[in-house]
C-alpha cells in the first residue's frame, strides 16, 4: 500500500503534500479536542488544543525556542496581561499553560493534582482562581479551552486550513 493511502507523510519533507499532511494534522487536533471536551475528557481535549497552540506558535515564531514561541503566541491572542499565584509564586498565565499543563500532560500524562478545571460563571469569559488554604488549588476556567481553539483557528498561519473545511 502506498504512503498516501495509509495517510503517512511523504518522505521528502520539502514537497507540498508533506506540508498539506501536517496542516491537516493540526486541524485534526482541534477536531479531536471538541468531542473529547463534550464527553468530559477535559485533559485529553486540553492536550489536543495545547498541541495545536504549540504547532501554530512554531509556525509564527520559527526561530524562538518552544516555550518562548508558545507563550508569545498566547500573549498575542488576548489583550490583557494576567499573572496568577501558583505554588507560592506569581506566574504569567501563559507560563502556567506551558509548564504545568502542556509539559505535564505530554511528559507526565496528566495535569498536576493542584490544578483543576472550573465552569465559567459568565459565558465567553476566561477565569483563573488561585485557591488558598487548605487545598491551594489553581482553578482554570473552561473558557480558556474555547479561547485557545479560537486563537488557533483565527491565526493567519492557519487560515488555509479553516477557510475551506474539507472532510
Amino acid at each position: 500500500m502506498d504512503r498516501q493511502k495509509r495517510r503517512l507523510p511523504p518522505t521528502d519533507p520539502h514537497c507540498w503534500p508533506h506540508k498539506y499532511y501536517y496542516m491537516n494534522a493540526l486541524r485534526s487536533r482541534i477536531d479531536d479536542a471538541i468531542p473529547l471536551w463534550e464527553r468530559g475528557r477535559q485533559e485529553g481535549a486540553f492536550l489536543n488544543v495545547l498541541i495545536a497552540v504549540a504547532a501554530t506558535a512554531r509556525k509564527r515564531y520559527p526561530k524562538m525556542k518552544d516555550r518562548e514561541a508558545f507563550e508569545q503566541f498566547l500573549r498575542d491572542s488576548h489583550s490583557v496581561t494576567l499573572s496568577v499565584e501558583y505554588r507560592g509564586e506569581c506566574h504569567p498565565i501563559e507560563h502556567v499553560f506551558y509548564k504545568w499543563m502542556r509539559c505535564q500532560l505530554v511528559h507526565e500524562g496528566g495535569i498536576p493534582i493542584d490544578i483543576e478545571f472550573m465552569q465559567e460563571v459568565q459565558p465567553a469569559s476566561m477565569s483563573v482562581r488561585a485557591g488558598g488554604a487548605p487545598k491551594f488549588i489553581l482553578k482554570i476556567g473552561t473558557g480558556w479551552f474555547q479561547h485557545m481553539i479560537g486563537s488557533v483557528v483565527r491565526a493567519p498561519e492557519n487560515i488555509n486550513q479553516y477557510s475551506n473545511k474539507k472532510t
